[in-house]
């Protein structure tokens, strides 16, 4: 089976990605008259690092954030940058008349989908928006790049000026709305009026006054780097405190690209009694299909990055697009422990010690599983709230339900002691 788009060969992509411009250059463009009939449709992603304390190291001098152009509906690019907290929120730019409004994007299928406030309506797709988008990509470090991304509080946003700036594009910069009832949105705040507003369900929602100030902005940090970072100037620094991280580490990639040197989560934490011809090790993955999280599995097939989905009764091997792989962090940064566990251990209700790595969904609660299938072992997706486990073999959806399914192993964390999940 195949996805509605295609992904392009690498020297396709680098062709669409080499018109590179910053915000600002793009406004001086549009206020010279230089770009006819620019920005009918644009769109820029952003995305996140957590907040926290950085070094005083010295950096060089910042160099332009670095946006990839490309149609909506098309595969995500390498390196894009996630909105704080979230599995699958980017930062949007889209322009109406020559005005910047920031909204949100997501992956579907490895494509960009997108929504933006307008007036009092949602506007999403290519038919609402047209033209291309433009994706926020974090290829370096801050070494290279002589900044980091990071998410403070919007009442926040007047302090350390003289080492932080505010990403924004005219009088619109993208805000995060974390404590919304319903779920997080991103959207844009006018700096002249100080009005939010979100788009979500076919409107556009406002929000003004002291409901903004615990939002979240995304800056550009100059000043050290990232919590936790591990480059060779951070690592000569002297101890600090440490904060351990308490998330699961979800690093974007497309199908195709250079295996990851980072130490990815496999199944099991060994090579798998497997239904051939798929590989002994296999690693645990994200993908978005309709909006619906689906665990999967990758693997290093001669270098490169290979993968293996099932959603609606269909296995999914070829035009994967984007995806997302699960690292596990250092022993000093990360404050818990990966294991897998028994389907029936992990999907005990109440106070427990082993919790199940999950991306929760209305449709249900989405974990990674080994499945035994034939008595060999393939990783898959677990949903615990529906007792429903599936793989993608031999160009079909395996699918284990009810009792069958108390044979899954799912992939589980455990906080070390002193440390707690939110």
């Amino acid at each position: 089976m195949s996805s509605t788009y295609s992904p392009r060969r690498a020297d396709e992509e680098e062709c669409t990605l080499q018109t590179r411009r910053s915000c600002r250059q793009r406004d001086e463009l549009i206020r010279a008259r230089q770009v006819p009939g620019a920005y009918k449709g644009t769109l820029r992603v952003f995305s996140r690092f957590s907040a926290k304390e950085s070094s005083a190291m010295p950096n060089p001098a910042p160099k332009e954030d670095t946006w990839a152009f490309i149609p909506i509906g098309a595969p995500f690019p390498e390196n894009p940058v996630k909105c704080l907290g979230q599995q699958n929120m980017y930062v949007a730019l889209w322009y109406k008349h020559g005005k910047p409004i920031h909204g949100r994007s997501w992956n579907n299928g490895g494509v960009v989908e997108c929504s933006f406030p307008y007036n009092k309506a949602e506007l999403t797709g290519a038919k609402d928006l047209g033209g291309q988008i433009q994706v926020l990509q974090y290829k370096g470090d801050h070494l290279s790049l002589g900044y980091w991304y990071n998410w403070i509080k919007y009442k926040e946003r007047f302090d350390n000026t003289e080492t932080r700036q505010i990403v924004k594009c005219g009088d619109s910069f993208p805000i995060l709305w974390v404590n919304r009832p319903e779920g997080p949105l991103l959207g844009y705040v006018d700096n002249k009026t100080e009005i939010a507003r979100f788009s979500h369900d076919k409107i556009s929602e406002e929000v003004t006054g002291l409901a903004l100030n615990e939002m979240m902005i995304i800056v550009r940090e100059f000043k050290g780097g990232p919590p936790h970072c591990e480059c060779v100037e951070c690592k000569k620094e002297p101890p600090k405190p440490i904060v351990r991280v308490m998330l699961n580490e979800w690093a974007d990639f497309r199908a195709g690209d250079p295996f990851p040197q980072q130490k990815a989560v496999r199944a099991l934490n060994r090579s798998l009694n497997t239904i051939p011809p798929n590989p002994a090790d296999q690693y645990v993955a994200l993908w978005y299909q309709q909006g619906e999280p689906v665990m999967g599995r990758i693997w290093n097939e001669n270098g490169k990055i290979a993968a293996n989905f099932s959603w609606g009764g269909h296995e999914y091997r070829n035009n994967i697009g984007s995806l997302q792989v699960l690292f596990e962090m250092p022993e000093h940064v990360r404050g818990f422990d990966y294991d897998w566990k028994p389907f029936p251990l992990a999907a005990q209700f109440g106070e427990k010690e082993w919790h199940p790595v999950h991306v929760n969904h209305y449709k249900g609660d989405i974990s990674p599983g080994v499945l035994m299938v034939n008595g060999k072992e393939i990783l898959g997706k677990v949903d615990i709230k529906n007792e429903r486990a599936t793989a993608g073999i031999d160009g079909k959806e395996h699918v284990l339900v009810g009792t069958a399914v108390h044979s899954c192993m799912v992939l589980c964390r455990k906080a070390k002691p002193g440390c707690k999940f939110d």
